[in-house]
């Protein structure tokens, strides 16, 4: 089985052509739309890593949202006001918008892919039935376009 065969690129919503993009030697079979339901048939296949490239709503998605942009904020020294700034924002492209207004899209963002990465691992040992993940998972943060990578973190296949 080669590297190609283990590996699963996740992609958020309109973010299919940015992901092919960062991507280009993986054959279009590895790459599907996000979600935990493709993550599990994926493992019980013998997936290796996980890539996923979203934007903001699509990395939320995949975590308990309620109050992880304002935890996020506040862990990453955004301080107490944007933090309630980010909580009452009523989209998370909004919170984007408020990070990058901020000056703090680069840690936030960056701390957003590590917990979306943690989750993806933590999912991915649920399925398999172990307490450590048999996947890396490595996350990309595109803009609300989704045509720039603005952050990322991971960990690579064993």
């Amino acid at each position: 089985m080669t590297a190609e065969d283990r590996t699963l690129v996740m992609y958020g919503d309109g973010v299919r052509d940015a992901a092919r993009r960062m991507l280009p030697k993986l054959p279009d079979a590895c790459f599907v739309p996000a979600g935990t339901e493709a993550l599990r048939a994926a493992v019980k296949d013998g997936l290796a890593q996980v890539v996923l490239v979203a934007g903001m709503d699509g990395q939320v998605a995949f975590l308990d949202g309620a109050g992880v942009l304002e935890s996020i904020t506040l862990d990453m020294d955004g301080g107490a006001a944007l933090a309630a700034e980010v909580a009452a924002a009523p989209t998370a492209r909004d919170a984007y918008a408020l990070w990058e207004a901020a000056g703090r899209l680069g840690p936030c963002g960056r701390e957003l892919c590590r917990r979306t990465a943690g989750e993806l691992e933590r999912l991915a040992a649920e399925a398999a039935g172990s307490a450590a993940s048999p996947v890396a998972a490595q996350v990309v943060l595109v803009d609300a376009a989704g045509e720039r990578m603005v952050g990322m973190y991971g960990r690579m296949a064993r």
